[in-house]
């Protein structure tokens, strides 16, 4: 707009002083397309419609593609749009989006991208912007999208059996040796019926054929509720290993929720770290024993949106631990997982293990006093498991 408005001056002076028809004609037609030109580009670019689809949940390495579909709602056709996509690096897979188009009237036009999960975590993407203008390039007006993406990138999950959790923990198979409880839902056989036998038991198809009373006989199992307490306070954490530490302990809770789905079993996420959705920051980031995949779902947004929190923010980990499984009921499972043994925290551990609670402590910071942490804990009853490279979750047994 600065180069063409002294040029249409001068050609106006040109044209006044030599009085010739040839510079008024030529003064006419410059200003009409200096005009129309701009009204043309404003109202095309006003019935452009930016549209973005791409996966809204995806894991850790995943490849995904980003559609971007334009729409032309107008008679007129779009001269020029330069598209452009703000993505967090993150996830970016190369070049940046940026490409230049036209459009014709009402015309559709698809264009796609490709983003990489390469890092946990909640991801903003956009705004995605469109730059247009005249013929002459005296004027730009932009048009974006309505409302920014986001993409949610789940931690990295790993089968329950690398972590190395021994055949008689409490993650072992489902059916139990103690006769405690019965599935209904495993029938072992039957057998002849005893005087006390619960009518509910009785097997009348069978006992038509034999010609005589019999009972089903069910498999012993047993319910592991669990309870996942996350320690995320940067405080506990030494500066040396603090990300690793924190990302592994993120990984493994993911791991046991995934491996407790899928076994039917109620399980509970409670972390002392920061959820970037919630402003509250007296409310503590928490979810329920609950079964089935929703559930899950929701424990693994969770852990994607996660993020230590720093030392002046960080609510005490053992007085999270000590109020936060008040709830839990007797004979349930507690996993807490931490970089390493501080003060009070077998303390604490042991004041679970009197409310009847199974205690699983897992460190995922390398510590020259783990072999002595490893005998208290044994004293009490607590079992530990050492996590503290990428090598211990594929390789430890």
């Amino acid at each position: 707009m600065g180069g063409i408005l002294p040029f249409l001056v001068v050609l106006l002076a040109v044209a006044f002083v030599t009085k010739v028809d040839f510079f008024f004609y030529l003064l006419y037609a410059l200003f009409g397309i200096y005009a129309l030109g701009r009204l043309w580009a404003r109202r095309s670019l006003a019935a452009v419609g930016l549209h973005r689809q791409h996966d809204d949940r995806v894991f850790l390495g995943e490849t995904f593609p980003v559609e971007i579909e334009l729409c032309n709602r107008s008679w007129l056709p779009v001269l020029w749009l330069r598209l452009s996509d703000t993505v967090p690096v993150d996830l970016s897979a190369g070049s940046t989006f940026r490409q230049v188009v036209s459009l014709l009237p009402r015309e559709r036009l698809r264009l796609d991208y490709t983003l990489v999960g390469r890092r946990r975590g909640y991801y903003q993407i956009g705004p995605l912007v469109g730059l247009g203008g005249d013929l002459l390039g005296t004027a730009t007006y932009e048009t974006r999208q309505a409302e920014d993406d986001f993409v949610v990138v789940y931690p990295k999950i790993v089968a329950l059996r690398d972590l190395g959790l021994p055949s008689q923990s409490p993650f072992g198979t489902l059916p139990s040796q103690e006769r405690l409880f019965e599935d209904p839902n495993r029938i072992r056989g039957v057998r002849d019926y005893q005087p006390g036998d619960s009518l509910k038991q009785m097997d009348w198809k069978t006992s038509a054929r034999v010609g005589s009373l019999q009972v089903r006989r069910y498999e012993p199992a047993i319910a592991l509720e669990t309870a996942i307490f996350l320690n995320l306070g940067s405080v506990d954490y030494p500066q040396a290993h603090r990300y690793q530490a924190t990302e592994l302990g993120i990984v493994i809770a993911a791991s046991v929720a995934v491996h407790l789905v899928e076994k039917r079993q109620a399980v509970g996420l409670i972390t002392n770290g920061r959820d970037p959705l919630v402003k509250d920051p007296e409310v503590m980031p928490s979810l329920p024993l609950r079964k089935g995949r929703e559930h899950l779902m929701h424990m693994l947004d969770l852990l994607a949106r996660i993020e230590v929190i720093s030392e002046d923010e960080a609510a005490s980990f053992l007085a999270v631990l000590s109020r936060k499984s008040l709830g839990l009921p007797w004979g349930s499972t507690v996993v807490v997982v931490t970089a390493m043994e501080v003060e009070g925290l077998l303390d604490a551990l042991l004041a679970l293990r009197r409310r009847g609670l199974v205690v699983i402590l897992v460190l995922t910071c390398p510590d020259r006093g783990f072999a002595l942490t490893v005998q208290r804990a044994n004293q009490i009853g607590v079992q530990v498991l050492r996590i503290w490279t990428e090598r211990d979750l594929d390789v430890w047994r």
